[in-house]
């Protein structure tokens, strides 16, 4: 059940997660949790991996907001979800592609985030007294959500389902593209085109770019390859079904949030009758950009938790599902920056979608996606089955059962609204 009062926040950055972080030298992605402090009551930040988490907890220290930190956790506001495994996509001696979840034993039987993660040598170098490390591991005890490969579905094999498919295959790399060329200020961005062919159990994928030639242009820094969107629609397949899990919202950079708008409306499709409407609402407000304020260090945790404050209008408009009037949410930015005083030059463009469809956000943002009818969900529950299309069916039903997701994120519904027809859905 959804509530909106939650949301789950990946801050690495990645190709697919805040390119333009990576490209600048910039690990995770603070800004991002910064604003979804702001609109949620408690967020479940996923760190990555050791190496982001103690960056994770430095931004905090840098300010001498080491105590804010932890009483943020010890509020519930807070927490931490925790991958115990690795997703990943590598290229076989026989040329073929192959996504998998990489896992050692222990990773496997036990929970390993305290142990890894609290008692690193990188968490030494930035909390060099024992008391210190104490408070930390007192006051995150139970603020951690640690799940295995295993509880998460068939989520990888839908992924190289997708890798398959020549037109989810452009999508993957038509939204990488789309947001790194604006970035490296790269012209005429290309319509990516696929084909696949299979011969047996292989399939021979064809694109009309040199994979090459694009990474040797976009710099070793985003260190982009062949592997890398099968590995995208991994993560999006991995954080869609994390959320459905928690049953809380998601707050997302992009383009990751393009590939989970797509596959969160295919999901809503396969539904017999689908209960929500996935729309999008993109709005200018007259409220400062603060994860990019943020990211620059203009700004630190002090006016984060200020706006935060003052933002008690924003939540209640996401948990108020009956009344999500578009123009009221802009109304809310407007008032907040200027009874923050900060109105001068500040612009930012709003940007969600979901679960979102009440009657009058549609009619205001001009892009209401009605679901097909049928017998969808019967049809595909059979013996024979493929295992990825498991994992959008268990999607959908979860869907089904009250989890109406909102999505902080860019999402160019068009696209994969153009795809998904009824031929593909029998």
């Amino acid at each position: 059940m959804s509530d909106h009062t939650t949301s789950i926040v990946p801050i690495e950055s990645w190709c697919y997660m805040s390119p333009e972080l990576l490209r600048s030298g910039k690990k995770i992605d603070m800004g991002l949790f910064a604003e979804a402090l702001i609109y949620y009551e408690r967020v479940f930040v996923i760190p990555g991996n050791e190496m982001m988490f103690t960056d994770f907890v430095s931004w905090f220290i840098k300010q001498g907001k080491y105590d804010g930190m932890l009483a943020l956790i010890r509020e519930g506001i807070l927490n931490f979800y925790h991958y115990a495994f690795m997703s990943t996509a590598v290229q076989l001696p026989n040329g073929k592609y192959r996504a998998m979840n990489i896992q050692d034993q222990e990773q496997a039987t036990v929970a390993t985030f305290e142990k890894r993660f609290l008692s690193t040598k990188h968490l030494d170098t930035i909390l060099p007294h024992a008391r210190q490390r104490a408070r930390l591991y007192r006051d995150i005890s139970g603020r951690i959500t640690e799940v295995k490969a295993e509880s998460l579905g068939s989520f990888v094999r839908n992924a190289q389902d997708d890798f398959h498919n020549p037109n989810r295959a452009a999508l993957l790399v038509q939204a990488f593209i789309d947001e790194v060329y604006p970035i490296l200020d790269l012209k005429d961005i290309p319509e990516v085109k696929v084909s696949v062919v299979k011969k047996g159990h292989s399939h021979i994928t064809t694109w009309n770019l040199n994979f090459d030639q694009l990474s040797q242009s976009l710099g070793k820094s985003l260190n982009f390859n062949k592997t890398t969107p099968l590995v995208g629609q991994i993560h999006c397949n991995r954080l869609l079904w994390s959320a459905a899990s928690l049953g809380c919202d998601l707050y997302l950079s992009s383009p990751i949030s393009v590939l989970v708008g797509d596959k969160l409306y295919e999901s809503n499709e396969r539904i017999t009758s689908p209960h929500s409407i996935i729309d999008q609402l993109i709005a200018e407000v007259e409220y400062p950009d603060i994860r990019k304020l943020v990211n620059r260090g203009k700004i630190g945790l002090n006016e984060v938790l200020e706006l935060r404050n003052k933002a008690v209008r924003f939540r209640e408009w996401l948990q108020n599902e009956s009344e999500r009037d578009r123009n009221a949410i802009i109304a809310y930015h407007n008032e907040v920056a200027k009874e923050a005083g900060w109105t001068r030059g500040a612009r930012k463009t709003f940007s969600l979608f979901g679960s979102i469809g009440a009657p009058v956000i549609g009619a205001a943002a001009g892009g209401v996606v009605s679901g097909t009818n049928g017998a969808v969900i019967g049809a595909l529950v059979t013996s024979s089955v493929a295992k990825g299309m498991e994992y959008v069916i268990d999607l959908a039903s979860k869907l089904n059962e009250d989890w109406k997701p909102v999505v902080f994120g860019n999402w160019a519904q068009d696209r994969i609204r153009s795809i998904i027809s009824p031929r593909e859905q029998s």
